[in-house]
């Protein structure tokens, strides 16, 4: 966040919102009616290339300074401008495939394996934000430097977001039915482990199914996007471009691999909404 400080009376207002805001030397202005497509593709299971998760998210740009009206007013007051751009959610969805895999294990000191299952299930409670950062230098252990423009910077989340209404809201404030496990006939009894929570990607079937060693429970999915709540994804878009493409590898020895698209337009429709495509 950045902003233009004009007044020496107002150094000490300039100091407590450096905390907040952190200062910026180029500016860049949100374009009017700019919307960015996000398409992601997770492989979730480096042995099955059918086990993957799709993600579709539609962002406007929005300039900072009516996202944040009180800060902004606070920094006119103080002889400043707050400048730079925000993206608001217009709408988002993903889906996943049903997958099953076995991990070795031992029951009563014998061989055997835990079974871990999921459905297929789509979601239309995503939540994600982000910005285009300010221009900055890159700086290189040799001596050389280039500038970034028009970096991207996204991120899932399940902290307050902005709405392409200009409006905030709080994911933890979203209705969400949670479905507990269903007794099959003849079948295990399955017991709940963990808790449940309002998560960046929730599924209209939340569960991961266990069994092991003749005991059977489930826990709440964990999107492969969570990845991008603790690493949000930095892409720069280059001058005269609009679209970018890009993979990136996740898991504790990134053996998993995301694969996204960014296409950057005028219109406000996904170009795909919910189709398994890029």
């Amino acid at each position: 966040m950045a902003f233009i400080i004009k007044s020496r009376s107002f150094l000490p207002l300039f100091l407590l919102l450096l905390f907040i805001c952190p200062f910026r030397p180029v500016y860049v202005e949100a374009a009017e009616g700019k919307f960015l497509h996000f398409t992601f593709k997770a492989f979730l299971d480096p042995n099955d290339a059918n086990a993957v998760e799709w993600a579709w998210v539609t962002l406007v740009e929005i300039p900072r300074e009516r996202a944040y009206p009180e800060e902004a007013r606070l920094i006119r007051n103080a002889g400043g401008t707050l400048e730079g751009t925000v993206f608001g959610l217009v709408r988002a969805a993903a889906w996943r495939s049903a997958h099953r895999y076995s991990i070795k294990t031992r029951c009563h000191d014998r061989p055997a394996e835990h079974e871990v299952s999921w459905q297929e299930s789509w979601s239309d409670q995503v939540f994600a934000g982000g910005q285009i950062n300010n221009p900055f230098r890159m700086r290189f252990s040799d001596g050389s430097s280039y500038w970034i423009y028009n970096q991207i910077r996204f991120g899932f989340t399940t902290r307050p977001y902005l709405r392409e209404d200009e409006s905030w809201r709080d994911p933890k404030n979203t209705v969400n039915v949670f479905l507990g496990p269903v007794r099959v006939e003849g079948g295990p009894s399955e017991d709940i482990r963990g808790s449940f929570h309002v998560r960046s990607v929730n599924y209209d079937d939340p569960l991961v199914h266990h069994r092991r060693c003749e005991k059977a429970w489930v826990e709440q999915y964990r999107t492969a996007f969570e990845h991008f709540e603790h690493q949000n994804l930095l892409e720069e878009m280059e001058e005269g471009s609009n679209e970018v493409f890009g993979q990136l590898g996740y898991g504790p020895r990134n053996e998993n691999t995301i694969v996204y698209e960014i296409i950057r337009s005028t219109s406000r429709e996904h170009p795909h909404w919910k189709r398994q495509e890029m």
